[in-house]
């Protein structure tokens, strides 16, 4: 009797509480106020536990723990394994946690879903406002939304080397907050970088890396937008079209016998290949294995009246062509200049040929609507015979090898002595001469400058043809004297028979054999005049 009495005290302890307050029952209580809670007063845990197995627990700070009664933020899920380290919570007070310690399977968050509608699934929402939770506030121009954080443990940490982040772009307004995906890789979360930006419009932008696309089957294609293919400084860009890649070059095109390697067309009115270069390499080099072929490793054809092939230049040359074989330049046109050259700079020359020039025919300018200030000039052949020819041989060595002067003997003017007399006709010169099978060691092309005085030849042609005209008249004025210096040795010759004569007293003198009288009266006014020529010509005379 006594046992039963201590059993039912302890029944009603419990039914009433030591206090005599209610107590929760297991078919739940009808006298729950709005005070009533179930949990402690202390610093002790509230656990809920099945099997005698503590399965959810709340410790003295409100953080929730679900198969762990060590929980480290607000809500602590472990699926199986050891008590997490402090390492594994976040800074920032996170509002989940999850762990998961087993060498099969994954620490899978799975949501799961069924509905018949096709607009229906499980999703992540990730919301982002400024202000606070009871008075949110516009978010700006490149807030973060949300984000995706993959960690790796490296032995004393876990570093952050990879996200996948969600950002405002652009300026919000009433229903609309643009946004962007950004995809971030590195080592940590200092090395780490955005590597690939899809913008609000869509535009799609790979930064920092190499982006490759592998197809078997189909085509890769972009649509309406630019594919654009970019390197920062330091960092190789390459792009490898049907085929590899090369080191140093940003694109390489691999043909084959039936395809070519770039084919583009103008839609309307902009350039079919615009190339803008710095340093001191070539802007376009191309090379021709081939050794039977023919064609030229650049060809330029236009339908219209416009160059086939253009070049310009402001301080270099306009077009600069070598060739071991065959012609470095060959151009043909059936209506226009087969080759046209220009340049602006006193050094240069519009056309340079480092060898021997051939030409079917030639010519210069020379309309009077070209010229002002037209003038005669003279004393061509005091300037002829200011001139110094000479003979001479071309160097061949040092700096000069590389201009293909010619060999053998060879006679012209010095340009030091020309320029002495016509300072006009000789122009101070500098080539850069190329070389094109040798680099510098920082890879640019080995070349260097040859400076040089050279002699405008042509330009002494009217100054001959002066001459020649000057020397003309005084043969026609020597031929003149020569026939009266003959009639006066004639004259002479025959004065000096007669003088014979008379000494000898066998003749009369010359002013009675060539004399005639007249008859004079005062109505003819008659007078004598000298006789034309003096002295007689020929034995006539009037």
């Amino acid at each position: 009797m006594k046992k039963n009495l201590v059993t039912l005290l302890a029944v009603s302890l419990v039914a009433f509480g030591i206090e005599g307050n209610a107590q929760w029952q297991l078919t739940g209580n009808s006298n729950a106020t709005a005070t009533s809670y179930l949990g402690t007063t202390n610093g002790t845990q509230l656990k809920l536990s099945t099997k005698a197995l503590t399965r959810l627990s709340i410790d003295s700070v409100g953080r929730v723990g679900i198969g762990t009664t060590t929980p480290v933020n607000i809500l602590t899920v472990k699926g199986a394994g050891s008590t997490p380290a402090s390492t594994w919570a976040n800074a920032g007070a996170p509002l989940f946690v999850g762990f998961g310690e087993t060498n099969v399977g994954n620490a899978d968050f799975i949501l799961g879903m069924g509905a018949p509608s096709s607009n229906t699934r499980p999703v992540f929402i990730g919301r982002k406002s400024r202000g606070t939770l009871a008075a949110p506030g516009v978010v700006s121009n490149n807030d973060f939304l949300m984000s995706f954080l993959a960690s790796g443990y490296d032995g004393a940490g876990f570093q952050n080397p990879a996200a996948i982040d969600f950002y405002v772009d652009g300026t919000p307004s009433a229903g609309n907050v643009p946004a962007r995906i950004s995809f971030v890789t590195g080592s940590n979360s200092s090395t780490r970088a955005e590597r690939l930006k899809i913008g609000s419009t869509g535009d799609v932008s790979v930064n920092n890396t190499q982006l490759t696309v592998t197809q078997s089957t189909g085509n890769v294609s972009v649509g309406t937008g630019n594919l654009l293919v970019a390197k920062k400084a330091n960092i190789k860009g390459i792009v490898g079209v049907n085929g590899d890649t090369l080191a140093g070059t940003a694109l390489m095109v691999n043909a084959n016998a039936t395809t070519n390697g770039i084919s583009m067309t103008d839609p309307v009115n902009k350039y079919v290949l615009y190339a803008a270069k710095s340093g001191t390499n070539q802007g376009i080099y191309v090379t021709k294995s081939s050794a039977a072929s023919t064609n030229g490793c650049i060809v330029g054809q236009s339908t219209g009246t416009s160059p086939g092939l253009e070049g310009y230049s402001k301080k270099g040359n306009g077009v600069y062509a070598q060739s071991d074989s065959s012609a470095a330049v060959y151009a043909v046109s059936n209506t226009e200049n087969g080759v046209y050259g220009q340049t602006n700079s006193g050094l240069k020359f519009a056309g340079y040929f480092n060898g021997d020039v051939f030409s079917t025919g030639a010519y210069t300018g020379s309309d009077a609507r070209l010229k002002s200030n037209i003038s005669d000039f003279g004393n061509a052949m005091d300037i002829i015979n200011a001139l110094q020819p000479k003979n001479y041989n071309f160097k061949k060595e040092g700096d000069y090898a590389s201009l293909q002067l010619p060999k053998g003997l060879h006679y012209g003017l010095i340009a030091q002595d020309l320029e002495k007399v016509l300072p006009n006709l000789v122009k101070e010169s500098k080539i850069t001469i190329k070389d094109y099978k040798t680099n510098n060691e920082d890879g640019t092309e080995k070349s260097h400058d040859v400076s040089f005085k050279a002699v405008n030849y042509t330009e002494l042609i009217p100054i001959m043809i002066k001459g020649m005209q000057e020397q003309a008249k005084k043969n026609e004025e020597l031929g003149i004297m020569n026939d009266e210096l003959k009639t006066q040795m004639s004259e002479l010759k025959m004065q000096m028979e007669e003088l014979k004569a008379l000494i000898k007293g066998n003749s009369s003198p010359a002013t009675e054999k060539n004399s005639q009288s007249v008859a004079l009266n005062s109505t003819v006014g008659a007078f004598l005049a000298q006789n034309v020529p003096n002295p007689p010509l020929n034995n006539s005379t009037k």
